[in-house]
């Protein structure tokens, strides 16, 4: 489990959801919100761009330079970064004043590039899909 504050600098409110806590609105200049239970997986919805995709894959490795035991899959706008951090991650997310996603954390981030189709006879990342 990793803990997530998001901030917003962009022009419109942004929109912070997960299964346990629900959604929660962070207004441009308003104070970071850090979200009050450690997460699994989370979404950020960004009006006009998009959301922001946190996926807990725990120890499954997908790629990128880390090694470390625990991680989070972060999809945005067809891109992909793992952040993978050792016992409790510290993610920070910054939608920027042009809708950007800015992180930051005590882990390493990777940018990687997941397909998004498995087709018959390709490798799959999990042994779950």
């Amino acid at each position: 489990m990793y803990n997530l504050t998001v901030s917003n600098s962009y022009v419109y409110s942004i929109t912070v959801y997960d299964i346990a806590v629900g959604q929660h609105q962070v207004s441009p200049r308003d104070p970071a919100y850090v979200v009050p239970k450690p997460l699994g997986n989370a979404v950020v919805t960004v009006p006009g761009l998009g959301e922001i995709n946190f996926l807990d894959i725990g120890d499954q490795q997908i790629g990128g330079f880390s090694k470390a035991t625990w991680g989070v899959l972060i999809s945005y706008q067809g891109e992909e970064v793992v952040f993978r951090y050792e016992g409790g991650g510290q993610l920070t997310l910054n939608v920027n004043a042009l809708g950007q996603a800015k992180l930051t954390g005590n882990g390493g981030f990777s940018q990687i590039d997941l397909s998004s189709f498995v087709l018959p006879g390709q490798q799959q990342d999990s042994p779950e899909s």
